[in-house]
């Protein structure tokens, strides 16, 4: 069974969750009015880059996410150019710089906002606690997100934009390396996002991968599968 893709519609309604409980549908897109003031936010908060960057992420796309972990990384991938792959290692050199510009303030001490993220991603007692690395890695999963009731990634497609992530084998890395893109397009109905598996080696038990729920596409040595169903 196919996962269901969130709808604005149905925000607030009750439903039946996968564990037999009643839940409520949470808001997870923006207004039209909030999306104007977003993209007042992004323009001015881009104006000095460069045409050539702005240019490969078209027209339509803005940042739709508040100034915090989510925002940078978007943003970070946008200034090493949307509609390309970028390395783990890139990203986070990309995002360490534009947090460490962001000053705020704790119990009166000032920090960056790189240091609070990398100080609160690891979380001694947590049950699955994530380094600073795993975290960012995390979030670039739930970009992907445009299911009814977690959709992460709605405010992406809703600005014509997904997050794609590409695994490849190396020698060297167990579990290889992880490529990511943000792709833009002409309309809404094309941003999906993509897995690509094409140049990874799944072993057997990493065909879990293979999602047919998945609400996008996943694409491996022999199989292409768009929202369920096979190519």
């Amino acid at each position: 069974m196919n996962e269901i893709m969130y709808d604005p519609e149905n925000c607030g309604k009750e439903i039946i969750n996968s564990r037999g409980k009643k839940v409520e549908i949470r808001k997870y897109h923006m207004t039209e009015e909030e999306m104007l003031k977003k993209r007042e936010i992004w323009e001015e908060d881009i104006k000095d880059v460069s045409s050539k960057i702005r240019k490969k992420a078209g027209f339509i796309f803005f940042n739709p996410y508040r100034k915090g972990i989510y925002y940078y990384q978007i943003k970070s991938l946008f200034l090493l150019g949307c509609n390309e792959w970028h390395n783990l290692s890139d990203i986070i050199k990309e995002l360490s710089k534009l947090m460490s510009s962001e000053i705020i303030v704790r119990n009166n001490v000032e920090m960056t906002m790189w240091e609070v993220f990398r100080n609160r991603s690891y979380q001694h007692n947590a049950r699955k606690s994530k380094d600073f690395l795993g975290k960012v890695q995390e979030n670039m999963v739930f970009f992907q997100r445009l299911s009814m009731l977690h959709p992460s990634g709605y405010k992406l497609r809703q600005v014509c934009s997904a997050i794609d992530i590409k695994r490849v084998t190396k020698k060297g890395f167990v579990n290889g390396l992880y490529f990511y893109r943000l792709s833009t397009y002409s309309d809404m109905d094309k941003a999906f996002p993509i897995r690509d598996y094409t140049e990874y080696e799944l072993s057997r038990n990493e065909r879990k991968y293979i999602n047919y729920k998945f609400i996008g596409r996943i694409i491996s040595g022999d199989k292409d599968i768009f929202r369920g169903i096979l190519q």
